[in-house]
């Protein structure tokens, strides 16, 4: 009994939230009217690039949990990532209920608390270190005036995070020391060579090019030409900032909002701006969240939330 019981409350809460906010939901009409529009081609290569960005953060969900002793095959890793950005997208507030549904298949998989714990830090802040370099390269290129020293500083304060887990991960023993807390037996359950750690970080950063690659495809695939590299770095960077709060499911209506008028002020007419904005969150947003959704009503209908690899 428990085991529907946890099938259908996502999926009332789903039904729940579409009444709440169907005034939000014309945008996937609107959008669609878009796509009919847009180059098939360019619609198609984006949507793979919206894939791969996926599939990449779910190999560094793989390489960390590696680390700590978890091995788990990457079909495994991708259906979590899939079915946590849907959870993340579809609720308010949803990146915390994405993050409890993802520790508990990783606990269910036999990661530790601490594993858990080290891959979301660590995996965050190198995702969050890239993305702020791709915002700086787009304020540089497109010489926007624009105070990049909060920009820095987060950079900065990732960077130093994240070389900082991995430096605790290859010295239990020191930082047990340093701190007198951490048990040196489960600190030396996680390492990750210099080598390992380069391999997170450049699926990392292939997560976030390729999330930029699907906006550029999707601006691309709208006007017929290629558009300005610096324009669509900005504009990402900023909807990911707007989206940040997430007071909509899936930052519905600011996001939009960001990205219109980014392109806007980089020289892209309103009309171009939009349906680019509009393409994009179709195949980004709408069609990854119901692949997520979808995947993740077969493996609870199949396996329930405790299904093992």
């Amino acid at each position: 009994m428990w085991r529907w019981v946890r099938w259908l409350a996502p999926l009332a809460v789903l039904i729940v939230l579409a009444v709440l906010f169907r005034d939000q939901l014309p945008f996937l009409g609107e959008g669609a009217r878009r796509l009919r529009d847009a180059a098939p081609g360019g619609v198609l290569a984006a949507i793979l690039a919206a894939l791969v960005s996926i599939l990449a953060m779910a190999e560094v969900m793989r390489l960390l949990l590696d680390a700590g002793g978890t091995r788990i095959p990457l079909r495994h890793t991708a259906v979590i990532t899939l079915a946590s950005n849907s959870w993340s997208t579809s609720l308010p507030g949803g990146p915390a209920f994405s993050a409890v549904l993802t520790y508990q298949m990783q606990r269910s998989w036999g990661a530790s608390r601490l594993l858990c714990g080290w891959f979301f830090v660590l995996s965050s802040a190198v995702s969050t270190m890239w993305l702020v370099v791709i915002g700086l390269a787009g304020v540089f290129f497109l010489g926007a005036d624009v105070n990049v020293w909060s920009l820095l500083l987060t950079l900065a304060l990732t960077a130093a995070l994240s070389g900082g887990l991995w430096w605790a991960s290859n010295h239990p023993a020191k930082l047990s020391a340093l701190t007198s807390r951490l048990p040196v037996g489960e600190l030396g359950s996680v390492r990750l060579s210099p080598g390992r750690f380069a391999l997170v970080a450049g699926w990392s950063l292939l997560n976030r090019a390729a999330d930029v690659l699907t906006l550029y495809l999707c601006v691309w695939a709208v006007t017929g030409s290629a558009p300005a590299v610096a324009g669509v770095l900005l504009a990402y960077t900023t909807a990911k900032i707007a989206g940040s709060a997430q007071v909509t499911p899936g930052g519905l209506g600011t996001v939009e909002a960001a990205i219109i008028a980014t392109l806007v002020a980089a020289g892209m007419t309103a009309v171009d701006a939009t349906g680019a904005a509009l393409v994009y969150r179709l195949v980004s947003f709408a069609l990854i969240t119901a692949l997520g959704w979808v995947l993740y009503f077969w493996y609870q209908a199949r396996h329930g939330l405790g299904w093992r690899a």
